[in-house]
């Protein structure tokens, strides 16, 4: 099936030095598009795939299970790894909580995670498996959770959600939940507490439990969910280069 216009996932090779970028849930590798220029500029090699189930047509995400839009994450990271010494993953809500689980599997260098989830802020998500059989979709409302006007209507992304694919995500939370004290690497993580979709107490609790020495939260005051494509983005980024630039001195 053809690829969405802006969905299409993008490499560039271009030092030793890469950065794996790992979109959200129903979302698409444009949430990284703009936001990995300034990396592109310094020079880092740069990878963002496309995760099964999306950027397509939301019927197939409907049929995915949560650990193939891991194997999609690893074999991006196998990929870049052949040309990277150094590997940093950058993840964004569900592309957050993949990004955990490399780094309590594989050998990477760096997380930066963007509102990772653990915990939905939406209510009723445990009746989901419930109520599968008698409806598919939950529509979305006014477009991904962007504060941003101008950015909310320019992002790519499902304008529903398959309620199988809740119910995915949700076992890859519980998944992971179980993987954080394997996880040493440095690690910087992004969350705002406007955040309408995934619980700010999800990057709290990943503060709390994983096993690095090097982990910081910083707390965003004007974004929602999708932090990339927000009005905080270039903190974000700004914040993001400190942090790579630290870890590769």
């Amino acid at each position: 099936m053809k690829i969405l216009p802006n969905s299409e996932p993008f490499f560039k090779q271009q030092s030793e030095n890469g950065l794996l970028m790992l979109h959200g849930f129903t979302a698409s590798p444009f949430e990284f598009k703009e936001f990995s220029e300034d990396f592109i500029e310094k020079k880092f090699s740069i990878s963002v795939p496309l995760l099964r189930g999306h950027g397509k047509n939301v019927e197939e995400l409907e049929n995915c299970q949560w650990y193939q839009w891991f194997e999609d994450a690893k074999n991006a990271l196998f990929e870049l790894r052949k040309s990277c010494k150094k590997v940093f993953v950058i993840g964004q809500s569900m592309g957050g909580t993949l990004a955990l689980h490399l780094a309590a599997h594989y050998q990477i260098e760096g997380l930066v995670l963007l509102a990772p989830g653990l915990f939905l802020k939406q209510k009723g998500s445990a009746l989901l498996p419930a109520i599968s059989g008698l409806k598919k979709y939950i529509n979305k409302k006014g477009g991904p959770d962007i504060k941003n006007e101008v950015s909310r209507a320019k992002a790519v992304s499902y304008d529903k959600t398959p309620v199988r694919g809740i119910i995915e995500l949700n076992k890859l939370f519980a998944h992971v939940k179980h993987d954080l004290p394997e996880i040493y690497v440095p690690t910087l993580i992004f969350h705002s507490k406007q955040d309408h979709v995934i619980d700010y107490k999800s990057s709290e609790y990943i503060y709390k439990n994983i096993s690095s020495k090097e982990k910081r939260i910083l707390t965003l005051t004007n974004s929602y969910h999708v932090l990339s494509l927000d009005n905080d983005k270039n903190i974000i980024k700004k914040e993001t280069m400190n942090f790579i630039s630290r870890m590769l001195s």
